[in-house]
């Protein structure tokens, strides 16, 4: 059985005190379900196996029974949150040396909040104050395998994670069930800045190799321009992702609704992370900065409602 993760809706300061909610921090990694048996096997929201990437998740001694699991695969930074640019050393590694160091080097941690089945037994359309009751007796957490905190102060949890400069606030409904490939409002993210994922469309090169990416969102099953993103790139990453974006190139544009622009267009495959101010009454971002690739995240989960 296979199980594709559940998501969450955009939500806001203002849902920080709804009632019968559980609050939890938002990480900063890539989310996975983990398949334990006699083996462990990872899958991340591209429905891709990467558990060869992480051979220090020898956590199986750890859980008492077959399980599904859903998560997050984090590394810690020295400052004890977690660290997207350490996790993204370990990404897309394919070398068994390499990755056999990296794990030494930099080792990750598989935050659990969820299970999803225990020993056989479907669980999704248990209440989450059940699951997590059973979660709970399920692990047996060290530095490998970790449960999620919770809490129902909401607010107090938001000022903690913003004194430490986290990346925001889960809120989860106690009587939810587990919605697979859903996104409800069962389940809210709260972000201290505005960000959405965007797939990488193109490029233009008026003054180095890369200028900006062109960005697109998917609207009602179609692609659609939303602006282009010039900053928050260093030359060196400009590098490394020309040479991937250079086999990918297309002749013609993947949108309908941008004409007149000297650009490259590739195919639509790659996803960014992209911050910015809003949306302007066009669907143009407003002063994007780019942040990081998604090598988690599907295109077409890249929409406005995301």
């Amino acid at each position: 059985m296979k199980i594709q993760p559940m998501l969450c809706k955009r939500g806001d300061k203002n849902d920080l005190d709804k009632p019968n909610y559980i609050f939890e921090p938002k990480l900063d990694g890539t989310r996975a379900i983990c398949y334990i048996n006699k083996e462990i096997e990872l899958i991340n929201r591209r429905g891709i196996n990467i558990t060869k990437r992480y051979p220090e998740f020898n956590f199986r001694q750890n859980v008492n029974s077959s399980c599904i699991l859903d998560g997050e695969i984090i590394v810690y930074g020295k400052d004890g949150m977690p660290n997207f640019n350490l996790l993204q050393k370990r990404e897309q590694l394919e070398k068994e040396i390499l990755i056999e160091l990296r794990s030494k080097e930099i080792p990750a941690t598989f935050v659990v909040f969820d299970i999803l089945m225990k020993d056989g037994k479907n669980l999704i359309n248990y209440p989450l104050k059940e699951r997590k009751k059973i979660l709970a007796q399920t692990i047996k957490e060290d530095k490998r395998i970790e449960i999620i905190p919770f809490t129902q102060d909401g607010k107090k949890l938001w000022k903690e994670i913003t004194s430490k400069k986290g990346e925001g606030v889960v809120g989860k409904n106690l009587e939810s069930k587990y919605s697979p490939n859903a996104r409800v409002s069962d389940w809210i993210k709260i972000k201290f800045f505005k960000s959405v994922d965007c797939v990488l469309i193109g490029f233009t090169q008026e003054k180095r190799i890369i200028s900006a990416f062109l960005l697109g969102l998917y609207d009602n099953g179609q692609l659609r321009y939303v602006g282009k993103v010039g900053t928050g790139f260093t030359e060196k990453f400009l590098q490394q992702i020309f040479k991937k974006m250079s086999k990918i190139i297309i002749p013609d544009s993947p949108v309908k609704n941008l004409k007149n622009i000297n650009a490259r267009w590739i195919s639509p495959k790659l996803v960014g992370e992209i911050k910015y101010l809003e949306f302007t009454k066009d669907k143009i971002l407003r002063a994007p900065v780019f942040l990081r690739m998604r090598e988690d995240k599907k295109p077409k989960d890249c929409t406005f409602n995301q």
